[in-house]
């Protein structure tokens, strides 16, 4: 089996992360969207709880291959990528792993804690966002989807939120988190 996953605080989710999960659809047999409690990597705490995040992901899902894994949200301590591997490593014992990133993260993926570990044990499909050199980044396990021309942040997002920019937001959001974030007053002064 064939396992795609992708983590972040989707804070909020946006047609970037719907536009990748469509872009693997016939590449993996599973798909799953890892909202994490906190990024090990940022200081600051996602503006929405996680409660909201998870609403707002169930809202994108389109497809029976794409799930949500609470794993991350659940956890007691901040968690690293390679403990949410080891975690999917034994969930699903047979499976091929792949974790996706932007190619922004995986310029700074010596970064992370223990990548030596998540280098060797899972393969990587990377994202083009607007990064040319990535060409510099070799390794076996490593793919790269280079006509993917998306280049949306969530943290562009909530600030436009924040300056009641709403033609901006609605333009980068489903419609369905577009409504979410309205009704329910999130990243609003």
């Amino acid at each position: 089996m064939k396992i795609f996953f992708l983590g972040g605080t989707f804070d909020p989710p946006h047609l970037g992360h719907v536009k990748i999960v469509e872009e693997c659809m016939n590449k993996c047999d599973k798909f799953i969207l890892i909202p994490a409690k906190k990024s090990p990597h940022k200081l600051a705490v996602p503006l929405a709880n996680s409660f909201h995040r998870l609403n707002m992901l169930k809202l994108i899902i389109k497809n029976k291959k794409v799930c949500i894994d609470e794993f991350e949200v659940k956890s007691k301590e901040i968690n690293y990528s390679y403990i949410t591997i080891q975690y999917l490593k034994n969930k699903y014992k047979n499976a091929s792993l792949t974790m996706i990133v932007g190619v922004d993260q995986l310029l700074n993926i010596r970064n992370w804690k223990n990548s030596d570990k998540i280098l060797n044990s899972v393969n990587i499909l990377s994202f083009n966002r607007n990064l040319k050199n990535h060409k510099n980044i070799v390794f076996d396990n490593i793919q790269f989807v280079d006509n993917f021309d998306v280049s949306i942040s969530s943290s562009a997002i909530r600030e436009e939120m924040k300056n009641n920019n709403l033609n901006m937001c609605n333009k980068f959001l489903d419609d369905k988190i577009f409504n979410y974030i309205k009704e329910n007053k999130l990243y609003a002064n």
